[in-house]
C-alpha cells in the first residue's frame, strides 16, 4: 500500500514538475545556467499553465522538439520554425489556437475565443497594424514561458495586479515619450477610491485599469461612453443624471459625464461638500453663481440636515446603552436612517430639490424617533436614579429610627435589670 502511495506521488510531481523531454527545452536551459537569475528565460517555465497542460516550444515557435543533437534539424533547416517573434507575429500566433473555439473547447467550453478580434479594435491594436511596436501584445500583459492562468494570484493579469502590470509601460515616460504625455494614471490610481479599495482592503469587487478601459479591446473611453463605463457598477446614479436637466447640457457641449465632477484615475470618496460653493465642484462650471449657486446650497442643506440628525441620534441612544438602557429597538430606526442619507447621496444626481427632499424625508423621520426614543430613555433613566436616591435616603432614614429604637429598648432593659438587683 505505502508502495502504491509512494508511486502514485511521484508521478503527481513529474506531471508538473519534471523537465520535459523537447530538445529545445533542453539546449535552452543550458544557456540559461549562463545567465542572471531575473535573465533566465525558463525560471518559471514549468509553472507555465501551457506546460502544464502538455504544450512544448515547437507548438508556438515551431521547429523540431526531437532533433537533439542537431541545431539546424531542430530549428534553421525546419520550415516550421518561426524564430523570434515580431510583435505582429506574436498575436498572430497566440491566435492560432486561442480564436479557435473547437480546439479552446478541449479545454474550456466557457473559454472566450474573440481575443485577437478585440485585440485589433483596441488602442494597442490599431498602432500596431501602423506600425508602432511599442504598444503591448500578448506577452506584455500575460508574460512569456511562465505564463500563469488568469485566477491566479501570481498572475501578472489577477485583479490585484492588473494595475501594476498596466504601469510597467503607462507609467515610463521615457518609454511613453511621444505616445501619451501622461504618465501618473497608476499614482492616481493608488491613492483613489477605487485604487484604495482594491489594492489596500484587497476588494476583488473594486474596478481596475481592465474594468474601464476593457482587456484585450482596451482604448481610452470616449466622452459619450463615461456614463456606460461608471454605470455599470452605479446605475443608479447613471440614470439619475439621464432624466436630469443636466444631461442635455452636457451632451450639446461634449463635457463627460461623471468625469466632470468625480475625475478618472483619481477618483476621491464623494463628500456632501462637493455642493459647498468654496472648495465643491458646481463652481468649476458655474464661476458666476446664481441659479446653479442657489440649488447647491439646497441639495446640500437637505444632506447636511440628515447627516447631523442621524450623528445626533446615533449618540444619544449611545449614551442611553452605556447607562444600560434598553434601546435595541432604536437601532432598527438608525438603519433605516443610514439607508436614506445613502440613497439621499445617490439622488443627488437628478439634480432635483424635490426628489432629494422626498428620498431623505423617511431618514429624517427615522433619525427623529431614534433621537425622541432615545431621549425618552435617558429620562427614564434620570427618574430610576431620582427615585433611587429618594428611595435610599427613605431606607436609611427609615434603618436610623429602628438603630435608635433598637438602642432605646436595650437601654431601658438594662436600667430594669439593675433595678430588679
Amino acid at each position: 500500500m505505502h508502495l502504491i502511495v509512494l508511486l502514485y506521488f511521484i508521478t503527481s510531481v513529474n506531471t508538473f514538475g519534471q523537465q520535459p523531454e523537447d530538445a529545445c527545452y533542453q539546449c535552452h536551459l543550458e544557456i540559461d545556467q549562463d545567465q542572471d537569475a531575473d535573465d533566465r528565460l525558463f525560471k518559471n517555465y514549468l509553472q507555465d499553465i501551457h506546460v502544464q497542460r502538455g504544450f512544448g516550444c515547437a507548438d508556438c515557435h515551431g521547429g523540431d522538439p526531437e532533433a537533439f543533437d542537431d541545431e539546424d534539424a531542430a530549428m534553421w533547416d525546419n520550415d516550421s520554425y518561426l524564430g523570434e517573434l515580431s510583435p505582429l507575429d506574436e498575436v498572430k500566433m497566440c491566435a492560432k489556437c486561442h480564436s479557435n473555439p473547437t480546439f479552446m473547447s478541449k479545454f474550456s467550453v466557457s473559454v472566450s475565443v474573440d481575443q485577437e478580434s478585440q485585440y485589433w479594435s483596441s488602442k494597442h491594436g490599431q498602432e500596431l497594424k501602423q506600425g508602432n511596436e511599442k504598444v503591448a501584445t500578448c506577452s506584455d500583459c500575460h508574460g512569456v514561458h511562465g505564463i500563469l492562468a488568469t485566477d491566479n494570484p501570481n498572475s501578472a493579469v489577477y485583479d490585484f495586479n492588473v494595475p501594476k502590470t498596466c504601469s510597467k509601460c503607462h507609467s515610463s515616460k521615457n518609454y511613453m515619450a511621444g505616445l501619451l504625455d501622461k504618465t501618473d494614471q497608476y499614482d492616481d490610481y493608488v491613492n483613489s477610491v477605487h485604487g484604495v479599495a482594491l489594492l489596500d482592503k484587497q476588494d476583488v469587487a473594486a474596478p481596475a485599469c481592465n474594468d474601464c478601459h476593457g482587456n484585450h479591446g482596451a482604448a481610452p473611453p470616449e466622452i459619450g461612453s463615461i456614463k456606460e463605463i461608471c454605470g455599470s457598477c452605479h446605475a443608479q446614479n447613471r440614470d439619475l443624471f439621464q432624466k436630469s436637466h443636466l444631461n442635455k447640457i452636457f451632451k450639446d457641449r461634449g463635457i463627460p459625464q461623471c468625469e466632470s465632477c468625480h475625475g478618472n484615475h483619481r477618483i476621491l470618496k464623494p463628500s456632501d461638500n462637493y455642493l459647498k460653493w468654496d472648495g465643491g465642484v458646481c463652481v468649476k462650471c458655474h464661476p458666476a453663481g446664481g441659479k446653479p449657486k442657489l440649488l447647491a446650497a439646497e441639495l446640500f442643506n437637505i444632506l447636511d440636515s440628515l447627516n447631523t440628525q442621524l450623528e445626533s441620534a446615533n449618540l444619544l441612544v449611545e449614551q442611553a446603552e452605556i447607562k444600560g438602557m434598553e434601546i435595541s429597538e432604536l437601532y432598527f430606526s438608525l438603519e433605516e436612517a443610514h439607508n436614506a442619507l445613502i440613497h439621499s447621496r445617490t439622488a443627488v444626481h437628478s439634480f432635483n430639490k424635490d426628489f432629494l427632499l422626498e428620498a431623505a424625508r423617511p431618514g429624517l423621520t427615522a433619525s427623529a424617533d431614534a433621537l425622541a426614543g432615545a431621549q425618552a430613555s435617558l429620562n427614564e433613566f434620570d427618574f430610576r436614579r431620582k427615585g433611587l436616591f429618594g428611595a435610599s435616603l427613605i431606607f436609611s432614614f427609615l434603618a436610623l429610627l429602628l438603630y435608635l429604637k433598637i438602642k432605646q429598648v436595650e437601654s431601658s432593659k438594662r436600667k430594669d435589670t439593675k433595678h430588679e438587683k
